[in-house]
């Protein structure tokens, strides 16, 4: 860890300062008498320690002296203070961020103490928008101008008795004020007038739009409104994909600890009113192991003192499973209705695979329960792992292993992808060479072969959207809570050799489809890196003379001649 106490770095700041000393001659004594000689003085102070002195002597060379002195002393012993001053600091640092690693390793012992006291369920009524647009506001109307002075007439002139035409143009002019005064008072009145109607104008407009924008506002409410009623009827009607977006809204409503991110896959059954999460975990290195901080003082810094591994390892492992036991408690809790009787919850990680280096996922714990079983659960006073083992949990040792279990039951059986199967296998005969037969047909063959190779065990194989590229075909799923699961099919009508790319691209998709078993059916046949990758991974391949002994035992003679490459 860094050093949080650079002794250096203090002494430089310290030291690099600029330290003026300004000496001044002092002609008069303190008395008020003057001097044959002066005395030279100066005053410096520290600001960290708070000194201020006055040194005096009889030459300028010894206040300087003296001062440069006293300066280096304080300079010391600031060096000191503030060193001392870091120390403690970084004590109260650790001592702080001890607290904080503390508080936050009780949050996460407390992650399902916290949700038992918060209520799961959607709240209808807070979904409901009941706001409304503030009230329509347009300025104040224009005021008139100021008014005006009337100019005053001119004086009477004092010869009007003997000059009638003098008294004339002085009427004149006093009528021309007047008209000049009327002039002004109309020309102010139709100024405010016209801004009285350009202000209607513009109130009007605005009052228009105003009106436009609430009735918008109005509508798009109550859509939004009635979405979420209908949305609430739907759920609580049963149906399989409002309940599966209520569960989902419950988890987005849920809150962690910081750090800890979650994400969800939810599917619903309503043949066994049952919902299957997939929960995505942190990998155990999201998850501190520091409890403690402390200042050494020899190196002068900060120590994270970690929990031992055994602690770590425990740690991990009560937080996953108070995770997936918080999960299938927040679904009983949150669905109120009687659509939902049984939980599943799957919990996924992604971990560095320590022997390849490659990022792998694996369900490392998988939990059913029945609503009626787990209500008469205590669960603020339950041990996690004995929880667990009352649900009759899946796990494969210490979670922190990674060690992959098979979930009980997974997601995804009515995969939009998937469409009407085509009989093919009934159109085959010893005539038939596989290796031309178009290539939608040559996948819905295969899903024939396997839907009677899995008959026998109750499976069921779905064909998918024709796409000729390199994803899902098929896809089987085994009910046997055992050996079962989910199969990914991939069917290739090569005729000439399945490279590595093909095998690589079928185990990522079963990873993405989170699948136990890849199967890879060709009319052709597989190099020997193909095999090498398939090698200790859940994939099986069958190449054209395995597929062709297949079809024989299902009684359906084929062949297969290669006599051009794939187009």
């Amino acid at each position: 860890m860094a050093k949080v106490i650079d002794e250096q770095a203090i002494s430089n700041e310290v030291t690099g300062r600029q330290y003026n000393v300004e000496i001044h001659a002092d002609w008069m004594t303190p008395s008020g008498r003057p001097r044959s000689a002066p005395m030279y003085q100066t005053t410096i102070g520290n600001k960290y320690l708070s000194q201020i002195k006055t040194i005096k002597a009889k030459s300028a060379e010894e206040v300087e002296q003296k001062a440069r002195a006293q300066i280096t002393k304080w300079v010391e012993q600031e060096i000191k203070g503030r060193i001392a001053d870091a120390k403690d600091e970084a004590k109260g640092n650790a001592e702080d961020a001890t607290v904080q690693a503390s508080d936050y390793i009780d949050s996460l012992r407390n992650i399902l103490n916290y949700t038992l006291s918060v209520d799961d369920r959607i709240n209808w009524d807070e979904l409901i928008d009941r706001s409304e647009l503030p009230p329509f506001f347009f300025i104040d109307p224009p005021n008139r101008l100021p008014p005006v002075l009337k100019q005053e007439y001119p004086p009477k002139p004092f010869f009007l008795a003997i000059m009638p035409g003098a008294l004339r143009k002085w009427r004149e002019k006093c009528q021309a004020i007047d008209q000049q005064y009327e002039n002004v008072l109309a020309a102010i009145e139709d100024k405010y007038a016209a801004d009285i109607k350009e202000w209607e104008d513009a109130k009007s407009k605005a009052q228009e739009e105003y009106q436009a924008r609430k009735a918008e506002f109005a509508k798009q409410q109550s859509e939004s409104n009635q979405k979420t009623i209908d949305f609430r009827k739907r759920f609580e009607d049963g149906e399989p994909e409002a309940i599966i977006e209520y569960v989902k809204a419950v988890f987005e409503r849920s809150s962690y600890p910081e750090g800890i991110m979650l994400d969800y896959e939810v599917a619903y059954e309503p043949s066994s009113t049952t919902v299957v999460v997939d929960v995505t975990l942190p990998p155990q290195g999201m998850i501190p192991d520091v409890i403690e901080y402390r200042f050494v003082t020899s190196s002068k810094e900060l120590k994270p003192i970690k929990m031992k591994k055994k602690d770590h390892d425990e740690l991990y492992d009560d937080v996953v499973k108070q995770i997936i036991i918080r999960t299938i408690h927040e679904v009983f809790e949150a669905v109120y209705t009687s659509h939902v009787q049984s939980v599943v919850a799957n919990g996924w990680v992604t971990y560095i695979n320590k022997a390849t280096g490659l990022d792998e996922t694996s369900c490392i714990i998988s939990v059913s329960s029945e609503s009626k079983q787990f209500e008469t659960f205590n669960l603020a006073r339950i041990d996690t792992s004995e929880c667990i083992k009352a649900l009759k949990g899946l796990t494969a040792g210490p979670l922190s292993n990674v060690a992959p279990v098979k979930p009980i039951l997974q997601l995804n059986r009515e995969d939009k992808r998937f469409i009407e199967s085509r009989e093919v296998l009934a159109d085959i005969n010893a005539t038939t060479n596989l290796a031309e037969i178009p290539w939608e047909d040559f996948e819905h063959l295969v899903r024939d072969l396997f839907e009677k190779m899995f008959s026998n065990d109750g499976a069921e194989v779905r064909v998918t959207q024709a796409s000729r590229d390199q994803g899902v075909d098929a896809i089987a799923f085994d009910p046997d809570p055992i050996r079962g699961g989910k199969f990914v099919i991939q069917a290739k009508r090569y005729n000439n050799v399945v490279g590595v790319s093909a095998v690589r691209d079928l185990y990522g998709t079963m990873i993405n489809e989170g699948a136990v078993k890849g199967i890879l059916v060709t009319t052709s046949h597989y190099g020997s890196d193909s095999r090498a990758f398939a090698k200790d991974k859940p994939i099986t391949l069958i190449d054209g003379s395995n597929l062709v002994y297949l079809l024989e035992q299902y009684g359906h003679k084929v062949r297969i001649d290669i006599k051009s490459k794939d187009k």
